[in-house]
């Protein structure tokens, strides 16, 4: 597979360095010389992101011709209208495969001397096992290409996924659980707090494992969601850590977890007497903490659909606004969460893509929390 997270940092020297290192094909990467135009070529291909996706995803690398597995020449692509071709091709391979794979994507890369190289990036799966619509044919991967899943590889790709969901939901409620009980330099006292948790699909089904040095790295330059009070880096057992407290207090931190998955939490009360601030937290991730969890998930070289978490615990029974605002004179009360809902654990959202998405995928999960408090949505200075 590719480094670059992103496929559109890709330049044409990174693929010659494929060719002049005789970098091989594998589990992940494979070359093919021509771009599929007509349906059994796009059957074909299909069939390759098919065995990427049932596996640990990977690139295919188009316009190459390869003998032995290496690349022995280019074959630049000619295409009069290079968005509409790689349109095409995506529509042609979300009508080939079942389920839909998701956060499939192509680039064309241009070659000096005219035409393109077009890249193929299929991202590891939790919805496995998929397969060709046309044949019924379920693939997998292997270092030399693909072959067709047998009963008991089908059985293991769809415990695979279903494994993937639950390991998610038992991290985030064992993360949720020991929040206060966590050896960190100053103490997180018990107020509302809201916590974010960013899994990626690589890291839920067990491909990736950083060094904490690594992550370590990473964390010295990642400031947590509010740093007003200065912040620092440290190596935790769990991998590395960005934090801001004083001696006294802790205000917020990052954690960045050995498997890639990230862990933000902020306090959002201050006192018994204080309200929850819901939308300091909605701010903080629009103003500067979605992008800086983007960056660094980038340098990791992790990409492809994450699972995004937000939960906000020991908010239950506290007030979202404070007393008198015209909202709470219209209502009738103070928009309060319901007691029962001391931890609030937001439903999971599924991106395509986190290292591309937006802060805006946030904005219907504030929402909610303000339906648990029967709102319809969020006070308008909060969005």
């Amino acid at each position: 597979m590719l480094h670059q997270t992103d496929l559109r940092d890709v330049t044409f020297a990174d693929l010659q360095a494929l060719k002049d290192n005789q970098v091989p094909e594998s589990h992940t990467l494979d070359f093919k010389r021509d771009f599929p135009t007509e349906r059994d070529a796009r059957v074909s291909l299909a069939a390759d992101v098919v065995a990427f996706a049932n596996t640990r995803g990977g690139d295919l690398v188009l316009g190459a011709d390869e003998q032995g597995g290496v690349i022995t020449q280019f074959k630049p692509i000619s295409l009069e209208d290079k968005d509409e071709a790689l349109r095409t091709l995506q529509s042609a391979l979300t009508d080939l495969i079942e389920p839909k794979v998701p956060g499939v994507h192509l680039e064309a890369v241009d070659v000096p001397g005219g035409g393109y190289i077009v890249i193929v990036r299929t991202p590891p799966s939790f919805q496995t096992p998929h397969r060709v619509r046309k044949s019924g044919v379920f693939y997998t991967r292997t270092s030399t290409g693909i072959d067709p899943m047998d009963i008991s590889s089908i059985r293991s790709a769809f415990l695979r996924g279903e494994t993937a969901i639950e390991n998610i939901r038992n991290f985030r409620a064992k993360r949720i659980d020991d929040l206060y009980q966590r050896p960190m330099p100053s103490p997180l006292e018990r107020y509302a707090t809201g916590v974010l948790h960013v899994v990626p699909m690589a890291s839920a089904l067990g491909g990736l494992n950083f060094d904490a040095s690594e992550l370590y790295a990473v964390a010295q330059v990642l400031p947590p969601p509010t740093h007003e009070a200065g912040r620092g880096a440290r190596i935790n057992l769990d991998g590395a850590l960005t934090i801001s407290a004083t001696r006294e207090q802790l205000f917020s931190y990052t954690q960045l977890f050995r498997n890639g998955s990230i862990e933000s939490v902020m306090r959002i009360q201050w006192d018994e007497s204080d309200v929850a601030w819901v939308g300091s937290m909605e701010k903080a991730l629009l103003d500067e903490h979605h992008q800086t969890l983007k960056d660094a998930l980038i340098k990791l070289g992790v990409d492809g659909p994450a699972v995004v978490m937000l939960s906000f615990v020991d908010i239950g029974g506290v007030p979202l606004e404070p007393k008198g605002t015209r909202a709470a004179a219209i209502a009738g009360s103070v928009a309060t969460v319901p007691a029962y809902y001391q931890n609030l654990l937001l439903p999971e959202l599924v991106v395509e893509s986190f290292s591309t998405s937006t802060a805006d995928i946030y904005g219907p999960l504030f929402d909610m929390v303000w339906n648990a408090a029967g709102r319809s949505m969020r006070p308008s200075l909060e969005r």
